[in-house]
């Protein structure tokens, strides 16, 4: 390990020594402040006990003989302790008799990392100290790594619902998020006061025509351009995906019907307000077209069956259909109340 490293560690850890003679406190008090450790001296088992939860020293020095809770009693309740799963990295050093063999036994049954022998032995002490120190220095260092790591893969999980063109949610996220969808939007409902739900297919009109003409560099701008706009047009609670190579979904919940509709409408002027610019210097006047549906969120009306997700998208993409079928740049919207 490294050295430096490694001196970080000795004057940043925390060693607790606890045991009922004084006179073995005072020895290991001695060199341990004679090495410049960080540390901490307690003559009671219990009170030794509260401060290992309260710091979590990196090392234990216990003795076998403390009156009311034993050093092995205290290295069981944090090498066994399930609500405190990182007691069970410290380095516990367990002061015994010399040549106490059965002593020694029970004590690597129970869970001690090293042994100390009483009468204290300074040059065993430092021995024992760095021992502890680097293998503590390490499992930190380890544990940090796992950390970064988790990290990392929560990125990549994180990176992997963004479309990579648009920076909208993925098509592959809105696979994942499809059959729970409902669900997790009624649950919103109920403390949010929306009522109402909508799903709006969006597809850019005549989209083909322009990467035959131009190229899939192009047409690849033009929808990164037409995302950004539909992003900045709908609602801060929508959620947004890219639905194949040239549809977005945009799922959004409501207080009412009418703001469903009207956020079709915004989305339509949005596009159609001024041509969309590339980097050739082209300006595309692109329009969209728009199915989709409205519904409450929680049905009122027993005679109408409750749509599922899955229903109501295969209903906005048949909507979607009668809209371009009409000459696009229009919405087609459905409302069930």
């Amino acid at each position: 390990m490294d050295f430096r490293r490694l001196k970080y560690y000795r004057h940043n850890s925390l060693i607790l020594v606890t045991s009922g003679d004084r006179q073995i406190l005072s020895a290991i008090a001695q060199v341990l402040a004679a090495e410049k450790y960080n540390f901490i001296t307690e003559t009671s088992g219990e009170k030794a006990w509260e401060i290992i939860l309260q710091k979590k020293p990196a090392i234990v020095i216990a003795d076998w003989t403390i009156p009311d809770v034993s050093g092995l009693a205290l290295c069981h309740r944090s090498k066994s302790n399930l609500e405190h799963p990182e007691l069970m990295a410290i380095y516990f050093v367990l002061i015994v008799e010399d040549a106490n063999s059965q002593q020694r036994q029970i004590g690597l049954d129970t869970g001690v990392d090293e042994f100390l022998n009483d009468p204290i032995d300074s040059s065993e002490l430092k021995a024992r100290l760095r021992t502890g120190l680097r293998l503590t220095a390490l499992t930190q260092s380890l544990t940090w790594t796992n950390q970064r790591l988790l990290a990392h893969n929560d990125l990549l999980d994180a990176l992997s619902l963004s479309d990579s063109l648009t920076k909208v949610l993925s098509e592959q996220a809105f696979a994942d998020a499809m059959p729970k969808m409902m669900m997790q939007l009624k649950g919103f409902g109920t403390y949010k006061s929306y009522r109402f739900l909508s799903v709006l297919i969006v597809d850019i009109d005549l989209f083909k025509s322009i990467v035959d003409s131009y190229g899939e560099k192009i047409g690849n701008e033009a929808i990164n351009a037409i995302s950004g706009r539909l992003s900045h047009s709908c609602m801060a609670n929508s959620l947004i995906y890219r639905h194949g190579l040239d549809e977005f979904v945009c799922v959004t919940p409501h207080g009412d019907a009418a703001s469903g509709t009207q956020l079709s409408q915004n989305l339509l002027t949005s596009i159609r307000s001024h041509p969309i610019a590339v980097s050739s210097g082209l300006l595309f006047p692109l329009t969209i077209s728009i199915g989709g549906v409205v519904t409450a969120l929680e049905n009122q009306n027993q005679q109408i069956p409750e749509l599922s997700f899955d229903e109501l998208v295969s209903l906005a993409e048949q909507y979607l259909l009668q809209a371009q079928k009409s000459g696009g740049d229009r919405d087609y919207i459905e409302i069930f109340e």
